[in-house]
């Protein structure tokens, strides 16, 4: 299957040589190809090798072999290099939106990103103004997140200025809170409780399930009050919400249960 770009469609690189790697690229997955654009230092040419890297990873769990896996390294170093500095306006890189750059960095490091990314990832967050930017920092987020012993502060704050920012579309704000569907730590639940007791149905459905998922010991009784105000035609994840409840009696812990 052919893959061009997420972010640098009608993007043009200047350059005869990039253009052609570019054009392998889209036809089949080229190595040689990938590292010309990789190693550029072409923003546009390095966010196309960055949105490769990102879409073979994702393909590979369908039996599609990855051939740019054995350099990770160097696309977190890469990925780390763009964060570090504010996300390029589109006018000056030739995308269609403002901060492609961070939002190509950002897809990489979804498998990638570790608990010292945490700090680059929170700043991506405040300054993105994109749903794909926010979107792909929440996923890194989620990611540097799940492998922290303890949960960055600065980070957890980011995303929660974004889920509670009345400003954003209600999907960035979904997005933000699900950093923290597979994140354990007080600091998260608080989030989560806080969310549910919000007055936006979508907030408070995907904080409902993530607390029916793994905290119904704990927030059982506060889902419950909340998902019985809830229309019966409410849309997903309603129905699986109320699905988690009846699967598991009052009172009872079911093994799956991670609360204690």
């Amino acid at each position: 299957m052919s893959f061009n770009t997420y972010h640098w469609w009608g993007c043009s690189l200047l350059d005869g040589e990039l253009e052609s790697a570019r054009d392998k690229l889209a036809d089949e997955r080229n190595v040689d190809a990938f590292l010309v654009l990789l190693r550029s230092g072409r923003t546009a040419a390095v966010g196309i090798a960055l949105d490769h890297f990102h879409h073979a990873g994702s393909t590979s769990r369908h039996h599609e072999s990855d051939p740019f896996a054995p350099y990770a390294a160097e696309v977190l170093a890469r990925a780390r290099e763009i964060l570090a500095h504010p996300p390029t306006p589109a006018d000056e890189t030739g995308a269609e939106e403002d901060g492609a750059d961070h939002a190509s960095a950002l897809l990489a490091l979804l498998n990638l990103a570790a608990p010292e990314d945490s700090e680059l990832i929170a700043s991506a967050l405040r300054h993105a103004t994109t749903a794909n930017a926010v979107g792909a920092a929440a996923m890194a987020a989620a990611t540097a997140l799940e492998r922290s012993a303890t949960p960055h502060a600065t980070l957890i704050r980011a995303l929660t200025d974004i889920v509670f920012d009345e400003s954003r579309e209600i999907d960035q704000r979904v997005d933000a809170l699900k950093a923290f569907d597979n994140v354990k730590a007080p600091q998260a639940v608080d989030v989560l409780d806080r969310a549910l007791r919000s007055g936006e149905f979508a907030l408070q459905a995907e904080a409902a399930f993530t607390l029916v998922t793994h905290h119904m010991v704990t927030h059982r009784a506060a889902v419950e009050g909340v998902a019985a105000l809830w229309p019966d035609d409410a849309p997903w994840p309603a129905a699986a919400v109320r699905a988690g409840l009846h699967d598991v009696p009052p009172g009872d812990g079911a093994p799956h249960q991670e609360d204690s």
